[in-house]
Parts: C-alpha cells; structure tokens; sequence
C-alpha cells in the first residue's frame, strides 16, 4: 500500500506536477488552500503533508501549526516547499523545508525519510 500524501499548493500547476512526480510512489490527495487542507486532514489523516508556506488566508506554518495542535493528527510529517528561505525561530517549520525548485529525487529522498519510524527516544527529544 503506498503511503497518503497531501499536497498544499495554491498553485494548480504546483499542485498538479507534484502530484505527477509523486504518484508513482504515494496515494495524493490536493488542496488549493490552507483551510481545505485542515478540512481534509481531519477526515482522513494523511502519512505525511507537502506544503507551501505562502498562500492566501490560512498560510503554511499556521496550517502546521493547527494540525500540530490536534492530538491524533500531531505527528504527521510536515515538509514545506517554498520559493524563500524558512523564517527564523518558527516553531511551525514542520519536519523539513524545502527551496524551489527542487529536485525531485531529493524531493522523494525527504518524504521516504520522513515516513520512516521514528525511534522513542528521538521522538520524545522533540517533543
């Protein structure tokens, strides 16, 4: 069974070459925003979520911030790809953070990382 992944961009064609570039390996799931991003995720909790930071309304680091803040849904990976450097001291960055462009073996490397269990005793370091 491959792995849920729900991609956040409020870009269609973002949206839709991460989905092409992904399928192969994950079940994707789309949404053009932060709120029906949230939506969804607490319907059906993907294994991990890609997300852009900047997009109208509910940005990025406030989405990870309120899936975060959800106890079933807090640990779900977080990775961000984003056109600008990830702001300082944000507890929000998620997991990684990716620079566009970027490659997508590198792109795949990161989400297959990410998936991976985490051992207790790093898990309980970060929380």
């Amino acid at each position: 069974m491959k792995p849920r992944v729900l991609i956040v961009d409020d870009s269609w064609s973002m949206r839709q070459t991460l989905r092409l570039l992904l399928a192969p390996d994950f079940n994707c799931s789309l949404a053009e925003n932060g709120m029906s991003a949230l939506d969804q995720v607490r319907q059906n909790p993907p294994d991990i979520i890609v997300s852009d930071v900047n997009m109208d309304g509910m940005d990025g680091y406030e989405l990870c911030r309120r899936v975060r803040a959800e106890p079933p849904l807090q640990n779900v990976p977080f990775l961000f790809i984003s056109g600008h450097a990830p702001r300082l001291g944000m507890p929000e960055a998620g997991d990684a953070y990716l620079i566009k462009p970027v490659q997508p073996a590198v792109l795949i490397a990161r989400l297959n990382e990410l998936l991976q269990p985490r051992p207790l005793a790093a898990a309980a370091a970060q929380s």
